[in-house]
Order: C-alpha cells, then structure tokens, then sequence
C-alpha cells in the first residue's frame, strides 16, 4: 500500500474511492464521466480499446480517465459490469495499488489519480485516472512511423525485464501497451487483470505475447518498421537486466 493513498466511501451512493491527495483533493462521482468533462471542454483527445480512453486537461495537469469494460464474448453481454467480491479486490482499485508499488519500485507506469466504483448489489462498475506520459507514442504509432534503433529495442527489453524484476504479471503486454516518450524512455501502460505472482514459470508468457503482436501488427500494416533482429536486441536488454 503506498503512503499517499486515501480512501474515501460514499456509501448511501454505492461510490468508494480511492485516490492520490496530493493530485486531486476531493473527487466525486460526476468526476468519472465524460460528460462532466465535456461540458467545461476540456477533453483533448480519445482513444478506444475495449471501451473509451478519454484525455483530460485539468488545472496544469494531463490526465488520463478509463472506464472499465469486459472484452471477448463475455464483455458482448455484461459490458462494463464485474462481480463485486470486496472494494480491495474490485479492478480499478487493484490497478491503482499495483501502479503505485510499481511507481515506489521506480518503473516507468503511469501515475495513478484516482480510482472508483460505483456498487449496486452484487455488481459495481469502475473508472480510473491516471497521469498523461508527456510526448509519447505507443509502439504500434512509433513503428507505423519508424523504426526503433537497437539501442531503443533493447530499452524495451530492459523495461520488461524491470517489471518481471518486480514479479508483476501483465496481462496483454502488447505493442499498444508499450509507450516510448520523446527521451527514448519506455513506458508499460494498462494493468488491469495485471498481478503480482511468485515465481519465474509465468515470464516467458509475457515475451511472447508481445513477440505474437508484433508479427501479427507486421502481417496486418502495410508499412510496420519491425524485423526478427530487433526482437534479438530486445531480448539482449531483457537477459542483461532481469535479475
């Protein structure tokens, strides 16, 4: 559990939060939907995966709201609605808690704000917020462009190794679940389902799920600036830094 990190419950609502006081003082539910952002324009941008990233710009700052949505055949029928086992144990909050470990570790993860759900019986909903990574781009828009030098491939095999150091489990590391900033610096995005585990068994998983993305991303765009000898570099950097 990080230090900054305070809860707060509103329980006639079925809202609990939790939340960085240092970055925003007191959030509210209407915080968490889009259309309180909207109407003081101050959405900047939107991305969409298995539901709507939205890009908030807020007293200086730049974040990032994520409403929690299923995917495969079963986020056909239950969209954005989970099973509520516990408040600790809801998806945002453990999202919330992993990114701060991690963040406390020295990883490059983005920085949470705050997290909520919203419980009606036995069935919540949930959103978090996190920091924006300044000029950045995922690999897949980074690779469409350009290549990456074997320098930045083998950074990228270092930033895994540096979470698998940390025994976190990503659950979809993917080329859009990679960022890399203007400094070269890359960043791991999106810890929902992600964990931390015991262990080594697990780790080769990780590898090549984001082995599969990449051929996968190569055969589907006409441009994608990726080779096998790159993959040799990332893992390079991934042998020398995993402990």
């Amino acid at each position: 559990m990080g230090d900054m990190a305070t809860i707060r419950r509103d329980i006639g609502a079925g809202h609990h939060f939790i939340f960085d006081d240092t970055l925003v003082s007191h959030p509210n539910a209407e915080m968490f939907t889009p259309d309180f952002w909207q109407l003081q324009d101050k959405i900047t941008g939107q991305a969409k995966g298995r539901g709507t990233t939205i890009f908030i710009e807020h007293e200086g700052q730049r974040w990032v709201l994520r409403h929690f949505k299923r995917g495969g055949l079963v986020g056909k029928v239950l969209s954005d609605q989970y099973m509520f086992i516990g408040v600790e144990r809801s998806r945002p909050f453990e999202e919330f808690r992993l990114l701060e470990y991690m963040r406390a570790q020295g990883l490059l993860v983005p920085v949470p704000v705050a997290a909520r759900i919203h419980r009606r019986g036995l069935i919540y909903r949930g959103d978090l917020f996190t920091l924006s990574i300044p000029n950045s781009k995922d690999l897949h828009h980074a690779l469409c462009d350009k290549p990456l030098d074997k320098d930045e491939w083998y950074e990228v095999g270092r930033a895994l190794a540096a979470m698998h150091n940390c025994q976190v489990y990503h659950h979809d590391a993917n080329v859009r679940n990679i960022m890399i900033d203007s400094d070269k610096q890359i960043w791991l995005i999106d810890f929902d389902r992600c964990e931390q585990r015991q262990g080594n068994s697990w780790k080769q998983g990780n590898l090549d799920r984001l082995l599969r993305s990449l051929h996968k991303e190569k055969a589907k765009n006409p441009v994608f600036h990726w080779q096998e000898s790159d993959w040799s570099a990332c893992m390079n950097g991934y042998r020398e830094a995993v402990k």
